[in-house]
């Protein structure tokens, strides 16, 4: 797939940032103040703006942005960075909170896995995923925990929405959400899924992690985050995969190379971790060998991310026009997802008619359901 120049200069500054390296200057002469505005409005999208800014202060003065642009992504910058802050004193909170009770809880992938990144408040992130088990079982066990953690929220006031997923709760906590997992997968919808979640188990191993230098949380082990990381990826591959799933990749490959844990045989599965890499590799300036297979799926991976087959929001009209087009949606995103993980098209369908007998509003709604 050919990049356009907006993708090719985001591509640059992110593989500058990862590196630690001087952005290349020969993709960015000539560059008009409007196709630097159409890199940053990307850069957004991708959930890679503040990453992209630490490769583009790399670049000659005569080559970045005009003075405008740098001001309002500098400061969208220091709004991310603050965020991270604050994350990581509510979920260092939150952990302490949950200990006093006998409750373990694991941070899982976001603002703990972005000490793997050059800069960690730099990855931008959007909820919280946590593990909560008993931190003692003789005492209380692993579901009792889990359990309680959300009896805890629900005593001081806080809703605990059990709605979304069969995984995990939600609830807001002081001011963020948070995710409480009692399973790390989807083991309902995706085959694969099954031994997946069961090998995770074994590889939590949490280890102590210090965030923003002072907040000591649980962070899963590498081998985990290889695992999660590139299931989470497979979960958007169809909607909603973008390059900070895959700069997440690039750093863990940094970190420790490709290892793929013993008990990872499913070969879609690994076909997606190959893609993963080989996406890497050419677009973010990783050099990991990697065996044969994912080439093709690497490149449908890039479609998607870039230029997606089916929107989020529904540009259909009328209630026909609306529901064609969620269907040809919801079949298009099991194929891709299929392809990966292997996902029964009968309950694919049967989740979503329950869904939508569930919450018959979302049927004619023009956003993602």
């Amino acid at each position: 797939m050919k990049l356009d120049i907006t993708e090719q200069m985001l591509f640059a500054l992110l593989r500058s940032a990862l590196h630690g390296t001087h952005a290349d200057a020969t993709i960015f002469a000539g560059i008009t103040s409007e196709a630097w505005q159409e890199c940053y409005r990307l850069s957004v999208r991708q959930g890679v703006m503040a990453l992209a800014w630490d490769g583009l202060i790399t670049l000659p003065t005569e080559l970045q942005p005009p003075k405008s642009l740098k001001i309002n992504w500098w400061l969208a910058v220091e709004r991310c960075e603050k965020r991270y802050r604050y994350y990581c004193r509510v979920i260092s909170d939150l952990s302490t909170f949950y200990a006093t009770h006998g409750i373990t809880a694991v941070q899982l992938k976001g603002v703990g896995f972005a000490n793997n990144y050059p800069i960690p408040s730099h990855r931008e992130g959007g909820d919280i995923d946590i593990f909560t088990y008993s931190a003692d079982s003789s005492g209380l066990s692993d579901r009792e925990a889990n359990s309680l953690a959300d009896k805890l929220m629900r005593g001081r006031g806080i809703e605990v929405d059990f709605s979304h997923s069969q995984k995990h709760s939600m609830f807001y906590y002081k001011g963020i959400p948070i995710e409480n997992h009692k399973k790390f997968l989807n083991t309902e919808i995706y085959r694969t899924a099954v031994s997946m979640d069961i090998l995770l188990r074994k590889l939590l191993r949490p280890r102590l992690t210090v965030l923003d230098g002072k907040y000591e949380v649980l962070t899963p082990s590498p081998d985990f985050n290889t695992v999660f990381l590139a299931f989470h990826s497979a979960q958007h591959y169809a909607l909603g995969f973008a390059m900070h799933h895959l700069c997440d990749w690039a750093c863990l490959l940094k970190k420790q190379g490709l290892k793929i844990p013993e008990g990872v045989t499913d070969e879609r599965f690994l076909n997606m971790i190959y893609a993963l890499t080989h996406l890497c590799n050419r677009y973010l300036g990783t050099e990991v060998l990697v065996m044969k297979g994912g080439e093709e799926l690497a490149e449908n991976l890039l479609k998607e991310m870039l230029h997606p087959t089916y929107n989020i929001n529904v540009p259909a009209t009328g209630k026909w026009g609306i529901l064609v087009y969620k269907l040809k949606r919801m079949l298009h995103i099991h194929r891709l997802c299929d392809s990966v993980m292997r996902v029964s098209l009968v309950k694919w369908l049967w989740i979503s008619v329950i869904q939508h007998v569930r919450f018959p509003q979302s049927i004619f709604r023009r956003t993602v359901s």
